[in-house]
């Protein structure tokens, strides 16, 4: 099937429940990340717009999305920690999961970078400085796909989380966080579209970005549910996020002129 047919069968596939949707909604679990860069929005607007189905989201971290899809809340979840989804999708085997889109992990901090992040040469250096120059660094502390990778990196550090005192758990989403980080100018992980949208409003710098380990992977996951209207119209909104539709979507988001999200293959 040529990629233009089957766009037009999609289409006409969402025509048809748009019609007969009669302004009902979907439940989704995302992470924090994807409604902090504004993407959620755009994502909703179109998806409403082809199918005539409201996704209402639970923005929560990635760990916090699993466990409602594992209790049956959800049926669908937009996550970003590999490492859970991969032992998550081996135990509860989903109808449909697929990494589709990333951008990167980047460190932020005060202007005068005091810790001198900047000159780093990789990203377990930006951390081990942090914790030598005992400056502040803020943790998401929330389960999050965020919060996973900043674990992981001050573990690759080798740094004892439990001898690091200048790192404080704050149990915030992104958003928030990066707010927090700019009234205590401290140093924090982020995901690049969060910040930028963000930045304008804040006084941090990107100190650091670039290494390889600070790829940042989205997934989709669909549950394996009975058949029902809700698990139809989940199925629905999977197949369109994976379709042309919305890689167009993802592809045209744009943050002040920047692509912030990438596609994959």
């Amino acid at each position: 099937m040529t990629d233009r047919l089957g766009r037009l069968l999609l289409l006409i596939a969402f025509a048809g429940a748009a019609c007969s949707a009669g302004g009902r909604s979907l439940a989704v679990a995302t992470t924090t990340s994807v409604d902090g860069s504004g993407l959620l929005q755009a994502i909703r607007i179109d998806f409403e717009k082809q199918a005539g189905i409201l996704l209402n989201a639970f923005v929560v971290g990635s760990g916090r999305a699993l466990i409602m899809a594992a209790q049956g809340k959800v049926d669908v979840t937009i996550t970003h920690d590999p490492t859970a989804e991969r032992e998550f999708v081996a135990k509860h085997q989903p109808e449909i999961y697929r990494q589709f889109m990333w951008n990167d992990f980047i460190v932020v901090g005060p202007s005068n970078d005091p810790a001198r992040v900047s000159a780093a040469s990789s990203a377990l250096d930006a951390f081990r400085r942090i914790h030598e120059s005992s400056t502040r660094f803020l943790s998401r502390n929330d389960q999050s796909g965020t919060h996973m990778k900043e674990l992981s990196l001050w573990r690759a550090a080798g740094v004892d989380l439990v001898s690091n005192r200048n790192r404080i758990p704050m149990g915030q989403p992104m958003a928030t966080l990066l707010r927090s980080a700019d009234k205590m100018q401290a140093y924090a992980l982020s995901d690049r579209a969060t910040f930028d949208q963000l930045a304008p409003k804040l006084h941090l710098s990107i100190v650091f970005s670039g290494d390889p380990t600070l790829r940042n992977v989205y997934a989709i996951m669909l549950m394996r549910r009975p058949d029902s209207e809700d698990h139809r119209r989940a199925r629905m909104f999977v197949q369109w996020l994976l379709s042309p539709e919305g890689r167009r979507v993802v592809d045209s988001f744009r943050i002040r002129g920047r692509q912030e999200l990438h596609w994959i293959e």
